[in-house]
């Protein structure tokens, strides 16, 4: 399979709960940091958003929660690019932490002008283009396990 984009972390102190594991809010939050990096990637980043003045939104996500982290664990993400289209794209994230996995999350992302109201827009030309060519063949797509119900680009 290829790899995807990369996004690395320690989990903090402060985001372990009472059972002596990483909160599970804190997984999103270290899940969305990914797609942050992710946007940046492609140009989807802080100077496009000023200029531009359009944004990403999230529409929907699904995590499945595999093993526990700890606080100090290292946490690597890899963010695969599973579907897109002119506005939207889809994500699968996979979250390692000593080479297990630790946590697996789909998100559906949408390009959205922010005025004069937040409405969804095409992205630009080339940023589409670089999520297309980041894509997964559709042979390792299907080999992706924990998948919830079904997540996917509707025409």
């Amino acid at each position: 399979m290829s790899e995807g984009f990369a996004y690395e972390t320690a989990v903090a102190a402060e985001w372990i709960d009472y059972n002596g594991h990483m909160r599970d809010a804190f997984y999103g939050l270290v899940f969305s940091y990914a797609v942050d990096a992710f946007q940046d990637a492609v140009g989807l980043d802080a100077a496009y958003r000023e200029a531009s003045g359009c944004t990403i939104y999230l529409v929907e996500q699904h995590c499945f929660y595999l093993a526990e982290v700890k606080a100090g664990d290292r946490l690597d993400v890899e963010t695969r690019v599973i579907g897109a289209d002119a506005k939207r794209f889809h994500l699968y994230q996979t979250m390692r932490s000593g080479g297990t996995d630790r946590a697996v999350c789909e998100f559906m992302e949408l390009h959205v002008r922010q005025a004069p109201e937040p409405r969804a827009a095409d992205m630009p030309a080339e940023i589409a283009r670089r999520i297309m060519a980041a894509r997964l063949p559709e042979p390792d797509i299907a080999g992706l396990r924990h998948r919830s119900r079904q997540m996917g680009l509707k025409r």
